[in-house]
């Protein structure tokens, strides 16, 4: 052995930036046996002996266990760790997207929550919104105006939105038909949730662009029934009609510190400027 061509556990710890009990560790894994062990049992490592350390902690970062790395190592053949490679790359980019919806859905919670401590509730507004792709599920109109019972509604949904392969994701809410909102009834007939890349499905609904006047209330669930009619009186006073399904998308104030049976929604229906004369019945997206 020429001197200076091994470094001891110590060493060659510093020189990878690990300790010497990772290094042991791996010795006894049988990933990372030392190069040279001497009569006295010193162990002693070679300089390129970094770059296979260095190889698993990528491997691991990427998450790869050391069972994994090691077999690896022991059946590879003339593609060596090519076939680990492509497996990581695959289970990353799942991992990704994972990762990406779930920042998605935080964002928008948060973007909804500071909307909530902000809004200046039971006044009238109007926004330009763009068109929107939801997910739609029926729902017992009598149950989801129910206290206890809208929780099973909910969850039925959940359940629903999953088996379809997508998941509850902002924004939320229900659905007042149009036919129902037009007679001022306070009828909810679906949940919509986001469509997470499912637009194809049959429950899908585009919802149209367009103006909508919009309300946020803050209350039980009986005065959000007040506060429906309020955005129809208040609608109608100003000379529009409404062209669409009444939206009321949940504010998701369980996130904010709310007591009690108290909550927050969004109204929104797209309205057009009444003509002088009310022609027949012309629907936005059809509700069944």
């Amino acid at each position: 052995m020429e001197h200076g061509t091994f470094l001891n556990v110590g060493e060659f710890a510093r020189i990878c930036h690990t300790t010497r009990e990772t290094l042991l560790h791996y010795d006894r894994k049988g990933l990372l046996k030392p190069a040279y062990v001497a009569e006295n049992g010193y162990r002693r490592y070679s300089m390129k002996q970094y770059f296979d350390f260095d190889l698993i902690c990528l491997l691991k970062e990427g998450g790869s266990t050391l069972e994994e790395i090691r077999n690896c190592r022991a059946c590879c053949g003339k593609e060596g760790f090519l076939p680990l490679f492509r497996e990581r790359i695959a289970a990353l980019m799942k991992e990704q997207e994972r990762i990406e919806h779930r920042l998605s859905m935080l964002k928008k919670l948060t973007a909804m929550s500071e909307e909530a401590l902000a809004a200046d509730t039971d006044k009238l507004f109007f926004e330009e919104r763009p068109a929107e792709d939801i997910l739609i599920y029926p729902v017992d109109s009598d149950k989801i105006t129910d206290r206890e019972s809208s929780v099973e509604c909910y969850s039925a949904c959940l359940l629903n939105s999953m088996a379809d392969g997508n998941a509850i994701d902002p924004p939320l809410g229900v659905i007042i038909p149009e036919e129902d909102a037009r007679q001022g009834r306070f009828r909810i007939c679906h949940i919509f949730t986001a469509a997470w890349n499912n637009t194809s499905l049959k429950n899908a609904l585009r919802v149209e662009e367009g103006r909508y006047a919009c309300l946020f209330h803050k209350g039980t669930l009986e005065s959000h029934e007040e506060a429906f009619h309020a955005l129809l009186r208040q609608t109608a006073a100003m000379g529009l009609r409404v062209c669409g399904p009444v939206f009321a998308c949940d504010q998701m104030n369980y996130a904010l510190a709310e007591t009690g049976e108290v909550y927050v929604a969004k109204y929104a229906v797209r309205v057009k400027k009444q003509p002088q004369e009310e022609p027949a019945l012309q629907s936005g997206p059809r509700i069944p």
